[in-house]
């Protein structure tokens, strides 16, 4: 039996950090051990009292070749999300090359929708239907 796309991404590992609240809400994502990258961005969210906020990502696929590009930069195992800082950028002119397109680009239609209220737990993914 072949993997859901829930299980596929049951373990995402965040490699670009964009906007922070209680937690990442914009950045770069890669499945942990693969090679695809998605822009995220947060879609909608449900503020709950006693426990993580429920919410909506967009995750919109990158190309592999700057795919590849980030995760030779970003992608250790073990270094956890990069926080972006607000000017000057990381990494090589070819990285803030990369986010600068992704933050400026009007991105229409996401790929999927993902639920989650941290990117760590995954609670359900959707398949966006293209306009």
């Amino acid at each position: 039996m072949s993997e859901s796309l829930t299980e596929k991404l049951e373990r995402l590992q965040v490699l670009v950090i964009f906007d922070w609240r209680d937690g990442p809400i914009e950045g770069v994502v890669r499945r942990a051990g693969g090679d695809a990258c998605w822009y995220f961005k947060l879609f909608a969210e449900r503020l709950e009292m006693e426990t993580l906020d429920d919410r909506l990502f967009a995750f919109w696929t990158i190309p592999d070749s700057d795919s590849s590009i980030l995760r030779e930069e970003f992608g250790e195992d073990d270094q956890g999300g990069h926080v972006w800082p607000v000017s000057g950028g990381l990494g090589s002119a070819k990285v803030r090359s990369i986010v600068e397109e992704l933050l400026s680009a009007r991105t229409g239609s996401p790929n999927l929708i993902i639920r989650t209220p941290d990117l760590v737990e995954i609670f359900g993914v959707w398949n966006v239907v293209p306009d």
